[in-house]
């Protein structure tokens, strides 16, 4: 078990949190905690994954608008008209 000591403010907001939603501060710390852990994990997948799409080639900003061209000719034909 880890233990913290929050700054005195941090504290009295956590208090009151809780006390408003009928949660202890204790479980309000830790669904936080895991909340924000969950967070910044997935934006670390996300930045890895990127570097491991850039260490495959990356493509050009030109071969992105070609593609995009491509792809929004393909659907044009697909999109419903309105009155």
């Amino acid at each position: 078990m880890t233990t913290i000591t929050l700054p005195k403010a941090l504290a009295r907001r956590l208090e009151k949190a809780s006390a408003r939603v009928g949660r202890s501060p204790d479980a309000m710390a830790k669904t936080a905690i895991a909340e924000r852990l969950d967070y910044l994990e997935g934006r670390l997948r996300a930045i890895e994954a990127g570097f491991e799409d850039l260490q495959h080639g990356a493509a050009t900003t030109e071969e992105v608008r070609v593609e995009l061209d491509r792809i929004i000719r393909k659907h044009e034909g697909k999109r419903k008209k309105t009155a």
